[in-house]
């Protein structure tokens, strides 16, 4: 009777423990959760990659002041002043030599203006800098819908680790209930030994996952948290009830292959760097080309040379300067063959990405198509498990059904709802990949899909 009365007070012992633990829970206000526009907000203004390509824009941006700046006015100035020691030796008038050594400071300053008139190639590297512009700024929209598209996929799987651990201890707890369960009928002389041995090897291989689900947990975490730069420690998780199961509209994949042509980040950027090669043709064409110039000047010397000491001039030219390139061994010739085939190179590879842009866009639209019958069809599934599970209980009751058969069910409903979690993220990203692709992936969609967040949280392992 000792050993039942210690284990009694073992039991009551853990039971004001377990319940002090729910009291405390209960009492803690929640941790605020991490949303998923919050973490947009964050991954602006923290994310590496994102800065750099603000940066990289910034800096292509002053090409076209660079490139203007050669078509402007020139100005110019100089000045220069010098003490000259200089000795002569002259011959004189019967023939002997005269030497004489005399010392002087010279001076002079210049002022010149110049003021391009025709330069085929300045002209044509202005409107290469304008293409240049036009492709660093698609590329940043690319590295902006690249961020959403990264921090939506990180924030989701990041959901979909604490959901997977959520079931996995859900079904520890069910496999222990189930060990127990056959001990107590195994001792009870009702149960046999391989309900037993079944049902601990099913919660055996339930701790292995419970470990690897923890694991992944705390990883797929650290990766949001490199994008946003902050510590994830409790995020919203996603309300099936809030959740809007939305087709694509237009329904036509073929008018979303068409906007993806239009406004594809990609592709404008390939269009603009298809625009700057024709120009670096124009540039190099424009080594048969003449250039002109305006130039004017005004001079002052003093005692510019020995022979003009103590005389001052003061000088002012205007004038236009021509210069008209006659051969340079054929170097201007291999450069215009060289931009052609670059260009060449640069519309093959627009066409390449155009192709994969509209199979890119195919694919996600079906996936969205598909994914909200998937996302239904498993949340019927999910109804039928629950109760495959309830009549099975009941089988095991009436002697119609056995242990095995209730763990074979419970086995069932968790997978059913681990897919359903899984469709769920996936109508999500391919939802998110899909606005990304046709250009449309902004603020207001991820406002949109973030209301369909719990307004709390769960916390998880880092």
């Amino acid at each position: 009777m000792k050993p039942c009365k210690n284990h009694e007070r073992r039991i009551g012992r853990y039971s004001l423990a377990i319940g002090a633990a729910v009291l405390a829970l209960t009492l803690t206000p929640p941790a605020h959760a991490l949303n998923l526009v919050q973490s947009y907000q964050l991954a602006l203004q923290q994310d590496a990659s994102y800065q750099a390509s603000r940066a990289e824009t910034a800096a292509t941006r002053e090409n076209v002041s660079m490139a203007f700046a050669q078509l402007l006015p020139s100005l110019s100035s100089s000045l220069s002043r010098y003490k000259s020691n200089t000795n002569s030796a002259v011959p004189g008038f019967l023939g002997a030599t005269l030497n004489s050594n005399y010392e002087y400071f010279s001076s002079s300053y210049s002022f010149s203006l110049r003021q391009p008139l025709y330069r085929k190639y300045s002209f044509a590297q202005y409107r290469q800098a304008q293409s240049q512009v036009a492709s660093a700024e698609a590329s940043l929209d690319k590295s902006l819908q690249d961020l959403l598209v990264r921090l939506s996929g990180a924030y989701f799987e990041a959901l979909m680790a604490q959901d997977q651990l959520a079931l996995v201890l859900a079904q520890k707890e069910a496999y222990a209930a189930q060990l127990q369960g056959a001990k107590r009928l195994f001792s009870s002389g009702q149960g046999t030994r391989t309900d037993i041995d079944d049902a601990q090897a099913r919660y055996d291989m339930i701790l292995a996952q419970e470990l690897e689900a923890s694991q992944n947990v705390g990883y797929t975490r650290r990766q949001l948290q490199v994008i946003i730069n902050q510590p994830v420690e409790n995020l919203a998780l996603l309300n099936p009830v809030r959740m809007d199961l939305i087709p694509p509209m237009p329904a036509d994949p073929e008018d979303w292959i068409a906007r993806g042509e239009e406004v594809n980040a990609d592709l404008r950027a390939m269009r603009a760097n298809i625009e700057s090669s024709r120009q670096e043709v124009e540039k190099a064409k424009a080594g048969h080309m003449p250039t002109v110039d305006l130039v004017a000047q005004r001079s002052r010397s003093n005692s510019a040379n020995d022979t003009n000491i103590h005389q001052l001039y003061l000088t002012s030219q205007v004038g236009l300067q021509v210069n008209i390139p006659l051969f340079s061994g054929g170097y201007v010739n291999a450069g215009v063959r060289q931009a052609l085939a670059n260009l060449d190179k640069y519309q093959q590879q627009y066409e390449a990405k155009r192709r994969e842009i509209d199979m890119q866009v195919r694919k996600e639209f079906q996936n969205v198509a598909e994914g909200v019958f998937k996302v239904r069809a498993l949340e019927q599934a999910e109804r039928s498990s629950d109760q495959a599970v309830f009549s099975n209980q009941k089988g095991y009751q009436a002697g119609t059904r056995t242990q095995i058969d209730i763990l074979n069910a419970q086995q069932q409903r968790m997978n059913v709802r681990r897919d359903l979690a899984q469709a769920r993220y996936q109508y999500l990203m391919a939802r998110v990949r899909l606005q990304g692709l046709v250009g449309s992936l902004n603020e207001d969609e991820i406002q949109l899909i973030n209301g369909w967040l719990s307004e709390s949280g769960a916390k998880g392992k880092s």
